[in-house]
């Protein structure tokens, strides 16, 4: 037995030459299923694009992050340490 693909949904189950039709339950759950199928395959390709948007949204914080980073040790210098939750700075303490 080969589903043969006739054009937008129209499946025809073919047995050597001689031609039979499925019955409505079977052609329904076929469709059902298949339509169920591209509909799965069209929200990957969304989630592809949407990974990579917040893939590259990530890379440019990454790079805001260092850049910021950078100015506050120039300006607090290498050692500090700053408190996210306060914003206070402090010095680490060597040991």
């Amino acid at each position: 037995m080969v589903l043969q693909h006739q054009g937008e949904n129209d499946y025809l189950c073919k047995y050597k030459l001689n031609q039979m039709k499925l019955e409505e339950k079977e052609l329904k759950s076929l469709r059902d299923l298949n339509s169920e199928f591209q509909s799965l395959k069209v929200q990957l390709g969304e989630l592809a694009i949407q990974k990579n948007s917040v893939l590259k949204r990530v890379d440019s914080i990454r790079v805001e992050f260092e850049s910021l980073e950078n100015e506050l040790i120039k300006k607090y210098g290498e050692n500090s340490v700053i408190n996210l939750e306060h914003g206070t700075v402090t010095q680490k303490e060597n040991g």
